[in-house]
């Protein structure tokens, strides 16, 4: 081994800026050339916020020194998550699909380090131009601060929040070059997801998911908001923010940055977890079978932690926040507010949406395609075993469906007795068949696509999964609006979507009286016959499933 080698060996994963990788980057896109055209550009709109945002304060607003000082904090916060957040996640999600495209990743295979070492050097490396920028604005901001006199521990509170959201975005962007082959959808996708995380996402919280508005700095941003602006708006704002309380998780009184923070830690550790495993073996998984079960069980139970606290005080319901901010100019102000059935039936099923959507993300992620399994048995045969171990790979995923799913209808249920059994809906209870419903929903849901997928592969299962779930809801839209009479057979088609099933599933967990008269004709009818048929597929989906198993078994001798 060459002396370069061996100093490549030896660098720690934390010492970064040691990081040969970051070292190359850092030669690369922090040269005068390049680099010199995006500071002059962040410098000049960075400047032009700072100076102009402190003239407006003083001439414009009549604010003293202090609060005009104020000024440009939250102007510049924008532009450094532009920076930071967007083109920086892009940049990582892109410049990794570059590096798998012209080979420079089988190269950095064979050198001599750790593969933790490879993901911080690629997270740090591909956005080391951003980062860059961000630190050249940050002297506009600290003296903002300084001079607004803000209290460093908001400060501090606000940007450790900023880096750390930073830092998973990058992740995400990192995961997706990893698995994605196009460079310019890689980087759509990253940038995409980081856009519905600050715009549609967080509407999730109106409806009893809380949780998500953590993977962003909102929550921060909203508590340390009045103190970081004039001081008369910041009062007006933090008697408006005591009105609306924040999440507890299960009841704990933890500090808004530091939940924010433990929430964004842990899916960084997941996302860097799936980066260190393709490191230190190409075609592994990107999640072993125990770990993405474990990520499930956390997204359970922080999605109940985050709602359940908040049921009995009424926060959880969107229409409370709509009362709080329009209630006034609306009859609700005489007479008072209270929530309609309707709405926990919306919340009811989201949560159940969101479920199942979270078991389909880990089965993905665990299950085994046919060369996957063929790879795994002749891997057991040369040590001579007679079974796949059940954390392998190669491994069927089955049983970690099975325990997954076994989550996902506890934490579904729970959700939904906590709210109907709160003083909101005294008279209204969960029928006798929710259970049942529930468990037959992700189930049904979750083994068929586990099925399917480890017997057929990716591809068969995404045409599958097309067909199913998007074309008999089109079809059902068809119908429903050619006549009225024809509502009861769209309704029946539109119960073929997976996508539909938890909302049909709420309403035979809470049937509400107030629903168009067609569809409490037709709904329980069409959903018990649809997860009837789905059971019994799912059955045949495993039996054959098993034989494709043994085939592949047996196959594997020769």
């Amino acid at each position: 081994m060459s002396e370069k080698s061996k100093h490549q060996a030896a660098v720690p994963a934390w010492k970064i800026w040691a990081n040969p990788i970051v070292l190359r980057y850092a030669r690369s896109r922090l040269r005068i050339t390049g680099f010199g055209v995006h500071l002059m550009v962040v410098m000049l709109i960075a400047g032009f916020i700072f100076f102009a945002g402190r003239a407006a304060g003083v001439h414009q607003l009549n604010f003293d020194a202090v609060g005009a000082a104020r000024g440009p904090i939250i102007p510049l916060l924008v532009l450094q998550g532009i920076v930071l957040f967007l083109l920086g996640t892009g940049q990582v999600a892109g410049g990794m699909t570059a590096e798998s495209d012209e080979g420079v990743l089988d190269y950095q295979r064979l050198a001599p380090m750790t593969p933790l070492a490879k993901v911080m050097g690629y997270l740090f490396g591909l956005s080391i131009r951003e980062w860059a920028l961000f630190l050249a604005t940050m002297p506009f901001t600290i003296v903002s601060v300084v001079q607004g006199e803000v209290s460093i521990r908001y400060f501090l509170q606000l940007y450790a929040v900023f880096v750390m959201a930073a830092i998973l975005y990058h992740l995400t962007g990192l995961v997706a070059g990893t698995v994605m082959k196009n460079k310019r959808w890689a980087f759509l996708a990253s940038m995409g997801m980081v856009f519905l995380l600050y715009t549609v996402i967080p509407q999730a919280a109106k409806f009893g998911l809380v949780y998500f508005k953590y993977l962003t700095i909102y929550p921060v941003l909203e508590e340390v908001l009045p103190f970081l602006i004039e001081s008369r708006v910041g009062m007006v704002m933090e008697g408006y923010q005591q009105l609306v309380p924040s999440a507890k998780f299960f009841g704990l009184n933890l500090p808004q940055y530091v939940f924010t923070l433990i929430s964004q830690a842990v899916l960084s550790f997941a996302m860097g977890l799936m980066l260190w495993r393709r490191w230190r073996k190409n075609d592994c998984h990107l999640l072993g079978k125990f770990s993405a079960v474990a990520i499930f069980a956390w997204l359970q139970a922080v999605l109940l932690g985050n709602s359940l606290p908040l049921i009995n005080q009424g926060d959880v319901f969107p229409s409370r926040e709509f009362d709080r901010r329009f209630g006034r100019f609306l009859e609700t102000a005489a007479e008072g507010w209270w929530p309609a059935p309707t709405e926990a039936l919306v919340m009811v099923g989201l949560y159940g949406l969101v479920t199942l959507f979270c078991l389909w993300a880990m089965i993905v992620l665990i299950t085994p395609g046919t060369d996957d399994q063929m790879r795994g048995w002749r891997r057991a045969r040369k040590f001579g075993k007679t079974r796949l171990p059940p954390l392998w790979d190669s491994a069927t995923s089955t049983p970690w469906t099975v325990m997954m799913a076994a989550m996902g209808v506890g934490g579904w249920y729970f959700f939904a007795k906590s709210l109907m059994e709160s003083r909101w809906y005294p008279g209204l209870d969960l029928t006798g068949g929710t259970l049942i419903a529930m468990v037959l929903v992700i189930f049904g849901g979750g083994l068929s696509m586990q099925a399917l997928l480890e017997a057929k592969g990716k591809k068969y299962t995404g045409v599958t999964v097309l067909l199913v779930g998007m074309v008999p809801v089109m079809i059902a839209v068809i119908v429903g609006l050619n006549s009225d009479r024809l509502i009861p057979a769209a309704i029946w088609l539109a119960g073929m979507c997976p996508l539909l099933w938890p909302v049909y599933g709420a309403y035979m967990a809470i049937p509400v009286d107030d629903m168009p008269r067609d569809f409490i004709r037709a709904a329980p009818n069409a959903f018990w016959f649809w997860q009837g048929v789905v059971i019994l597929l799912s059955g045949w989906l495993l039996v054959k499933l098993r034989e494709s198993r043994k085939a592949i078994a047996e196959a594997s001798k020769e």
